[in-house]
């Protein structure tokens, strides 16, 4: 059993590539720059084809020598019910209430924003607990799961990060459940519903984040956030602006083109390195290195590589293909994809194994890490920086969920697999 961190992965990098190129199909819209995402999407199809190698070719022989062994007793596992509480309750207490208090602080603010991360690894378990146990609840929980947009708009203004994380669990849900066409069907379904609301979130973008970043309360918050809901428009292929509102914001693709025409005029330099570097020392917490240069985010990567000037304000991710790309050109993408796509195989499958013999812990402590790595709009030095910050919190929670249950709780056995 896997965790679904692959297919979210995939979702989300066709999210932004092939859906932003697949409007370009109707007759009926065009824009001029066409020649731009052209380039761009023969670009991410390498980046699919050395995802593809690395996880079905290099990974599968790697996996068995780098896989951690099974665990041999239940003995001192937490039970599901206290994992699903701990990972949920502190996810909610970071979004909430840590992140706005932390702000200042750049390391703790890195860890506070791994929140959304812990809630999905806690509505994972319970997803998985639901469906063994056949319960109703499993509705209940999926429910929650698609609430996270919503979380994530009243709480910091974006759609995308909670959107990420709902995705995620949805397809850790679809690599369990049965029958696979009710599957395919709920996952079209949820699809077309995504997609109409983010059309509609796009028209009321400015109204939402003036609320949000203007620092008003909690009732003014979701107040315009039913405004948008309750006025929602269906998505229809024929509606031109709706279609612009896909091609502004979810088309990568022309970003990457407009990349490749800088560096092919030779108006600015490749990376060689340079971004992959600062991926690595982003590791280094900001404690430890306290006048580290690199920060969180693209920063005028994208302006730098393509010559486009954005309004003040605007924040634009460079996203993965485009980062390799101005690093090494397509040599770039398809060494950098191939490694990606072992290593999300290897963590993955270990996440998986976790989850499938009961050991919640060790489940969290392995795909709470992979989760960044579905950052696929972002920057690599977002994505390392995330995976460190992931990787504190699930040992903080799990040293309290081991010393809880240590002190008096009793610790639950160990589930058989299905």
């Amino acid at each position: 059993m896997v965790a679904g961190l692959m297919l979210a992965y995939i979702i989300n990098l066709g999210a932004i590539h092939l859906l932003g190129a697949a409007i370009y199909l109707f007759p009926w819209y065009s824009s001029s720059s066409l020649e731009f995402v052209e380039l761009g999407f023969q670009q991410s199809v390498w980046a699919i084809i050395a995802l593809a190698t690395g996880s079905v070719v290099v990974a599968p022989w790697l996996l068995p020598r780098v896989r951690p062994a099974k665990p041999a007793s239940s003995l001192g596992v937490p039970g599901s019910r206290k994992v699903v509480v701990a990972y949920v309750g502190v996810g909610l207490l970071f979004s909430l209430v840590l992140s706005p208090l932390l702000a200042g602080a750049p390391t703790l603010t890195a860890i506070v924003s791994v929140g959304r991360s812990l809630i999905a690894a806690g509505l994972g378990v319970a997803c998985w607990e639901a469906w063994r146990a056949q319960s109703r609840a499993l509705i209940a929980w999926v429910g929650a799961a698609l609430c996270l947009p919503f979380l994530t708009i009243i709480t910091e203004g974006f759609l995308g990060f909670g959107a990420a994380a709902a995705v995620s669990v949805c397809a850790l849900l679809m690599m369990f459940y049965r029958p696979r066409w009710k599957v395919v069907v709920i996952g079209l379904l949820l699809g077309y519903l995504g997609l109409s609301f983010y059309v509609s979130y796009m028209r009321d973008r400015d109204d939402i984040r003036e609320v949000v970043w203007g620092g008003q309360n909690l009732g003014n918050r979701v107040e315009q956030l039913y405004v948008t809901v309750s006025t929602s428009e269906w998505f229809s292929p024929y509606n031109n602006d709706q279609l612009g509102a896909i091609d502004d914001r979810l088309n990568q693709n022309y970003l990457v083109g407009a990349a490749i025409g800088s560096l092919a005029s030779r108006s600015v330099d490749f990376a060689r390195g340079e971004t992959l570097w600062d991926a690595v020392t982003a590791l280094i917490p900001r404690a430890l290195w306290a006048d580290k240069p690199v920060v969180a985010g693209s920063g005028d990567l994208v302006t730098r590589y393509t010559g486009i000037e954005f309004a003040e304000g605007t924040s634009v991710g460079i996203g993965q293909v485009m980062e390799l790309y101005v690093n090494f050109g397509t040599l770039g993408i398809v060494l950098g994809f191939g490694v990606l796509g072992v290593l999300l195989s290897i963590i993955d499958s270990t996440a998986g194994r976790k989850l499938s013999v009961g050991d919640w812990c060790g489940f969290a402590l392995w795909y709470l890490p992979g989760l960044p790595l579905l950052g696929v709009g972002g920057s690599l030095v977002e994505a390392t920086a995330s995976c460190a910050a992931s990787l504190v919190a699930a040992l903080m929670v799990n040293r309290l969920l081991f010393l809880g249950a240590g002190i008096g709780g009793r610790l639950e056995s160990r589930p058989t697999t299905r």
